[in-house]
C-alpha cells in the first residue's frame, strides 16, 4: 500500500454552480472543467486493440501502429507536451537512454503528444531523440483512445488537447498486454522499472552477495533519477542446491523480508514478492510456501516530486538508498542463522527539464 497521499490530476477543478438560470449554467458548462476520472478506468483495456493512425513524427514523416512496431509489439507513450511539461520531457529524455534494451526485448518505441511537428523537432534536437515523436494535432487519436484530459477546460489555450499520461504494451495484433497510468501527472515509470515489471532483464550495474544459502544480485533499474521518477530497486535471487527460503506470510517460520529507511525526498511503496510454491516437508507432514528456485523481489520507489520533497532534495546530487533483507535459509535437514543483510543503492539526481521550444509554440 502506498505510503503517502497523491496528487489531484491538475488543470482546474469541478465547481458546482447552484440557483443560476438555465442559460447561465450552459455557459459555466462550456468553460468549466469535469471532475478528473479514474485513470485507471480510461482508454484501451488489457485484452482490447488500439485504434490505428498515421500520424507524423519529428521529422514530419507519416507513421501508422503496424510500422512502429518491434517483432514482439510496441509502447506506445502519451504525454503532456515537449515544449512546457518538464516531466513529460524529463521522461522522454529517460526513454532515449533505454532505447538499446527495448529493442533488444523485441519492443518498438513511440510517443504522442498534441505537440506540433515544429516543437517535438525542436525538442528531439536538442535532446538528441532518435524514436518516434508523434504529433496529433487536434487530439484527435487522444480522444478516440479514450485519454483526453477532461479536466482542461476548452478555454485553456495552451492546455486543452492533452491526454492523460500514460503508457500501453501492446503486441505486435495491437492487443494491450499491459499498461502504466499515475494518478499523478508529476510521476512518470522510468522504462527500466517497467521491463522488470515486464519479467524481462536491463544492463545495469548491480552487486553480488553471495553465500552457500543464497547468491543476491541486487540493482536500482536507474542510475539517474528526477523528481517524479518511478523507479525500482530490484533484487535477484538464486537459493543454493537443495535450499529454500519461506515466502511473505509463512508462520512459524522466518519469513524473507526486505525492509527500505524511510527518508525525506523518497516515496515508498511495499515490496512485490512472487508467486511461491508449496513445499512438503515430510518429517512434519506439513505444506509450506517457500521460494526455491530463482525469484525476484521488487521495491518500487519515487523521487517525491511534491513541494516538501523537492525541498528535502534541493542541492542534492546523489541519494543513497539503504535497505535490510532478512531471511533464513533451509535445506531438508537444517535450518541456518538468521541473516539480516544491509543493502544500499544509490542514483544521481537530476533537475527537470524546464527548457521551452524555439520559437515557443503558439498554443
Amino acid at each position: 500500500m502506498i505510503k503517502r497521499a497523491r496528487f489531484a490530476c491538475a488543470f482546474g477543478t469541478l465547481c458546482a454552480i447552484v440557483g443560476v438560470v438555465a442559460a447561465s449554467a450552459a455557459q459555466q458548462s462550456s468553460t468549466t472543467p469535469a471532475a478528473a476520472p479514474d485513470v485507471r478506468t480510461l482508454g484501451p483495456q488489457v485484452g482490447s486493440r488500439v485504434p490505428d493512425f498515421r500520424l507524423p513524427d519529428q521529422h514530419g514523416q507519416d507513421r501508422t501502429l503496424e510500422s512502429l512496431m518491434g517483432p514482439r509489439g510496441l509502447m506506445l507513450v502519451f504525454f503532456r507536451s515537449a515544449d512546457w511539461c518538464p516531466y513529460c520531457k524529463t521522461q522522454l529524455a529517460e526513454l532515449e537512454t533505454r532505447v538499446a534494451d527495448l529493442k533488444k526485448n523485441g519492443m518498438g518505441l513511440a510517443a504522442v503528444s498534441y505537440d506540433p511537428v515544429p516543437v517535438l523537432a525542436d525538442f528531439a534536437g536538442r535532446r538528441r531523440i532518435t524514436f518516434p515523436l508523434l504529433s496529433d494535432a487536434g487530439s484527435v487519436v487522444i480522444k478516440r483512445y479514450g485519454i483526453l484530459n477532461v479536466t482542461v477546460p476548452e478555454s485553456s489555450r495552451q492546455a486543452y488537447g492533452i491526454p492523460f499520461p500514460g503508457t500501453f504494451i501492446v503486441n505486435p495484433r495491437g492487443i494491450v498486454t499491459s499498461r502504466f497510468f499515475e494518478r499523478a501527472y508529476q510521476e512518470r515509470q522510468s522504462l527500466g522499472s517497467l521491463l522488470v515489471r515486464l519479467g524481462n532483464n536491463i544492463n545495469v550495474p548491480a552487486t553480488r552477495i553471495s553465500s552457500p544459502q543464497l547468491e543476491i544480485r541486487s540493482y536500482a533499474t536507474d542510475r539517474t533519477v528526477a523528481p517524479g521518477t518511478h523507479f525500482a530497486l530490484v533484487l535477484d535471487m538464486t537459493p543454493g542446491p537443495r535450499m529454500h527460503v519461506y515466502a511473505p506470510g509463512v508462520t512459524g517460520y522466518k519469513p524473507i523480508a526486505l525492509t527500505i529507511q524511510p527518508q525525506a525526498g523518497l516515496l515508498i511503496t511495499d515490496p512485490q514478492y512472487p508467486k511461491a510454491e508449496d513445499y512438503f516437508f515430510k518429517p512434519l507432514n506439513e505444506h509450506v510456501a517457500v521460494y526455491q528456485r530463482p525469484f525476484r523481489i521488487v521495491q518500487e520507489v519515487t523521487m517525491d516530486p511534491s513541494p516538501s520533497g523537492q525541498a528535502a532534495l534541493r542541492n542534492v546530487s546523489t541519494v543513497t538508498i539503504a535497505g535490510t533483507l532478512a531471511y533464513q535459509a533451509c535445506d531438508d535437514k537444517i535450518c541456518f542463522t538468521p541473516q539480516a543483510t544491509p543493502l544500499s543503492w544509490t542514483v544521481n539526481l537530476r533537475a527537470l527539464d524546464s527548457e521551452r521550444a524555439t520559437p515557443v509554440s503558439s498554443r
